[in-house]
Protein backbone atom coordinates (compact mmCIF):
# COMPACT_ATOMS: atom_id res chain seq x y z
CA UNK A 1 0.00 0.00 0.00
CA UNK A 2 1.56 3.25 -0.84
CA UNK A 3 2.65 5.46 2.18
CA UNK A 4 0.45 9.49 2.00
CA UNK A 5 1.15 10.30 5.21
CA UNK A 6 3.73 13.08 4.26
CA UNK A 7 0.53 14.76 2.96
CA UNK A 8 -1.01 15.75 6.13
CA UNK A 9 0.56 17.27 9.17
CA UNK A 10 1.81 15.01 11.97
CA UNK A 11 -1.13 15.33 14.60
CA UNK A 12 -0.34 17.88 17.33
CA UNK A 13 -0.41 17.29 21.17
CA UNK A 14 -2.51 19.54 22.57
CA UNK A 15 -1.50 19.44 26.53
CA UNK A 16 0.27 22.33 25.81
CA UNK A 17 -1.63 26.00 26.22
CA UNK A 18 -1.36 28.52 23.74
CA UNK A 19 -1.18 32.05 25.38
CA UNK A 20 -1.25 35.44 23.99
CA UNK A 21 -1.93 38.98 25.13
CA UNK A 22 -5.11 38.19 27.66
CA UNK A 23 -5.84 34.98 26.61
CA UNK A 24 -5.26 31.55 27.37
CA UNK A 25 -6.31 28.40 25.78
CA UNK A 26 -6.04 25.03 27.39
CA UNK A 27 -7.36 21.25 26.49
CA UNK A 28 -10.20 19.93 28.86
CA UNK A 29 -9.92 16.28 29.09
CA UNK A 30 -13.41 15.43 30.94
CA UNK A 31 -14.40 12.26 32.54
CA UNK A 32 -17.92 12.10 30.06
CA UNK A 33 -18.91 13.42 27.46
CA UNK A 34 -22.53 11.58 26.51
CA UNK A 35 -25.03 12.58 23.99
CA UNK A 36 -28.67 12.07 24.72
CA UNK A 37 -31.81 12.56 22.53
CA UNK A 38 -35.95 12.14 22.87
CA UNK A 39 -38.32 14.59 21.39
CA UNK A 40 -38.74 15.40 25.65
CA UNK A 41 -35.39 15.58 26.64
CA UNK A 42 -35.40 19.64 27.37
CA UNK A 43 -38.49 18.86 29.55
CA UNK A 44 -37.03 16.57 31.22
CA UNK A 45 -33.78 18.47 31.53
CA UNK A 46 -34.58 22.08 32.56
CA UNK A 47 -31.41 23.44 33.08
CA UNK A 48 -29.47 22.43 29.94
CA UNK A 49 -27.86 25.84 29.22
CA UNK A 50 -27.86 26.76 25.76
CA UNK A 51 -26.05 30.27 24.39
CA UNK A 52 -25.49 32.59 26.35
CA UNK A 53 -26.33 30.88 29.49
CA UNK A 54 -23.46 29.95 32.23
CA UNK A 55 -22.73 26.32 32.42
CA UNK A 56 -22.08 25.71 36.39
CA UNK A 57 -20.32 22.93 38.09
CA UNK A 58 -18.32 19.81 37.34
CA UNK A 59 -21.41 18.62 35.45
CA UNK A 60 -23.16 20.37 33.02
CA UNK A 61 -25.42 19.96 30.33
CA UNK A 62 -25.86 22.02 27.15
CA UNK A 63 -28.54 22.13 24.66
CA UNK A 64 -27.73 21.06 21.04
CA UNK A 65 -31.11 21.37 19.38
CA UNK A 66 -35.03 20.92 20.77
CA UNK A 67 -34.77 17.09 20.63
CA UNK A 68 -30.43 16.65 21.91
CA UNK A 69 -28.48 17.91 25.04
CA UNK A 70 -24.66 17.00 25.62
CA UNK A 71 -23.97 16.14 29.01
CA UNK A 72 -20.58 16.63 30.34
CA UNK A 73 -19.21 14.69 33.24
CA UNK A 74 -23.06 13.43 33.90
CA UNK A 75 -23.27 10.38 35.31
CA UNK A 76 -22.75 7.28 34.00
CA UNK A 77 -24.86 5.88 31.28
CA UNK A 78 -25.72 2.70 29.45
CA UNK A 79 -25.42 3.50 25.48
CA UNK A 80 -28.38 2.32 23.12
CA UNK A 81 -32.00 2.88 23.32
CA UNK A 82 -34.63 2.33 25.70
CA UNK A 83 -37.83 3.34 24.33
CA UNK A 84 -37.86 6.79 25.44
CA UNK A 85 -34.24 8.22 24.59
CA UNK A 86 -30.92 7.32 22.97
CA UNK A 87 -27.74 8.02 24.98
CA UNK A 88 -24.38 7.89 22.80
CA UNK A 89 -20.92 8.36 24.76
CA UNK A 90 -19.22 10.63 22.68
CA UNK A 91 -16.34 11.32 24.90
CA UNK A 92 -13.50 10.42 22.33
CA UNK A 93 -15.46 12.28 19.84
CA UNK A 94 -15.11 15.48 20.45
CA UNK A 95 -12.25 17.99 21.98
CA UNK A 96 -12.75 20.54 24.40
CA UNK A 97 -10.88 23.79 24.51
CA UNK A 98 -10.94 26.11 27.60
CA UNK A 99 -10.68 30.01 26.81
CA UNK A 100 -9.99 32.31 29.41
CA UNK A 101 -8.75 35.96 30.11
CA UNK A 102 -9.83 39.21 29.48
CA UNK A 103 -9.85 39.05 25.72
CA UNK A 104 -11.58 35.34 25.70
CA UNK A 105 -14.47 36.72 24.01
CA UNK A 106 -12.50 39.02 21.64
CA UNK A 107 -11.19 35.68 20.25
CA UNK A 108 -14.05 34.02 19.77
CA UNK A 109 -15.74 37.28 18.12
CA UNK A 110 -12.46 36.84 15.25
CA UNK A 111 -14.27 33.57 14.11
CA UNK A 112 -17.71 33.67 14.86
CA UNK A 113 -20.77 35.99 15.10
CA UNK A 114 -21.98 35.68 18.31
CA UNK A 115 -23.81 38.28 21.01
CA UNK A 116 -24.50 37.96 24.23
CA UNK A 117 -28.17 40.42 23.05
CA UNK A 118 -28.69 37.72 20.58
CA UNK A 119 -29.76 34.31 22.90
CA UNK A 120 -30.30 31.03 21.72
CA UNK A 121 -31.89 27.96 23.02
CA UNK A 122 -28.70 26.01 21.37
CA UNK A 123 -25.29 26.24 21.86
CA UNK A 124 -24.25 25.01 18.75
CA UNK A 125 -22.38 27.86 16.57
CA UNK A 126 -20.65 28.27 13.34
CA UNK A 127 -16.71 29.26 14.62
CA UNK A 128 -14.02 29.74 12.60
CA UNK A 129 -15.40 27.84 10.10
CA UNK A 130 -16.29 24.75 11.87
CA UNK A 131 -19.55 23.55 13.77
CA UNK A 132 -19.18 24.07 17.27
CA UNK A 133 -20.52 24.16 20.66
CA UNK A 134 -20.30 27.35 22.78
CA UNK A 135 -20.69 27.30 26.49
CA UNK A 136 -19.75 30.05 29.02
CA UNK A 137 -17.98 28.54 32.24
CA UNK A 138 -16.88 30.70 35.34
CA UNK A 139 -14.77 33.18 34.01
CA UNK A 140 -13.82 31.04 31.08
CA UNK A 141 -15.61 30.05 27.44
CA UNK A 142 -15.51 26.50 26.23
CA UNK A 143 -15.16 25.32 22.69
CA UNK A 144 -16.43 21.27 21.91
CA UNK A 145 -15.55 20.28 18.51
CA UNK A 146 -15.26 17.06 16.75
CA UNK A 147 -12.02 15.49 17.37
CA UNK A 148 -11.29 15.17 13.74
CA UNK A 149 -11.77 19.18 13.51
CA UNK A 150 -9.46 19.85 16.54
CA UNK A 151 -6.65 20.16 15.03
CA UNK A 152 -7.80 22.64 12.31
CA UNK A 153 -10.07 24.91 15.08
CA UNK A 154 -6.52 25.12 17.43
CA UNK A 155 -4.42 26.16 14.30
CA UNK A 156 -7.19 29.10 13.56
CA UNK A 157 -6.91 30.22 17.30
CA UNK A 158 -3.17 29.98 17.49
CA UNK A 159 -3.02 32.24 14.49
CA UNK A 160 -6.01 34.78 15.63
CA UNK A 161 -4.15 34.88 19.17
CA UNK A 162 -0.55 36.22 16.48
CA UNK A 163 -3.29 38.79 15.62
CA UNK A 164 -5.01 40.49 19.09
Amino acid sequence: MRDDSHKWDVPQNFSAPLAGPGVTISRIIPDRQTLISAPDILARTPGAAGWPDRAAGDSYTLCLRRDRVLEVNGPARTDGWDGQQAVSDITDGLTIFEITGPRAMELIRRGAEISDALPSRSAVRQAFGLEVILCRRQDALRLHVARTEAQALRKQLADHITLM
